[in-house]
């Protein structure tokens, strides 16, 4: 029973606390992305060769690259010098606690066993020119679970991956 305590408050703590995403420059910036200020979204679709996951939240995505890429001196423009790719993974994974007391109360065996779900998004941004050259591109790691704070969770994830880009000069 004592094990099942420390376990829920564990939970308890990890759900309460601040969630920082992972962060990692697979490519640092390259000498061609200086100078460099206009971008273009390319969708993920032209980016992905199956169905994109977690489309709900793409909708969600655009807007948050726009503004933190903004805020980094860069700006829209139908004639781009930078192309912005990003995607979504997703890792989707059953979480399954088993108490090793039996319940105290004729309640039933349902009480020893929890089920959660985990699920776990992977951002990944790549700026390149326009004729392809990797430019710049790093990616962020986050938990998007529980479902009711997983926009929360992603646009901090957007807003720390965006950290790294260099600013437009």
């Amino acid at each position: 029973m004592r094990a099942f305590a420390i376990l829920l408050l564990c939970l308890g703590l990890a759900t309460c606390a601040s969630h920082v995403p992972q962060i990692q420059v697979t490519q640092g910036p390259d000498a061609d992305l200086s100078g460099r200020q206009s971008f273009q979204l390319i969708p993920p679709e032209q980016a992905l060769a199956g169905p994109a996951p977690y489309p709900e939240r793409y909708a969600q995505l655009g807007p948050l690259l726009r503004q933190g890429l903004n805020e980094r001196g860069y700006h829209e423009s139908q004639t781009p010098q930078l192309l912005v790719y990003y995607w979504l993974a997703l890792r989707d994974s059953p979480l399954e606690f088993r108490v090793d007391t039996p319940p105290p109360s004729p309640l039933g065996p349902y009480q020893a066993i929890h089920r959660l779900r985990d699920e776990t998004g992977t951002l990944r941004l790549r700026l390149t020119s326009p004729d392809g050259q990797v430019l710049w591109e790093g990616t962020a790691s986050t938990g998007l679970s529980p479902s009711r704070n997983s926009g929360e969770y992603l646009q901090s994830a957007v807003t720390a991956l965006l950290l790294q880009v260099p600013e437009a000069r």
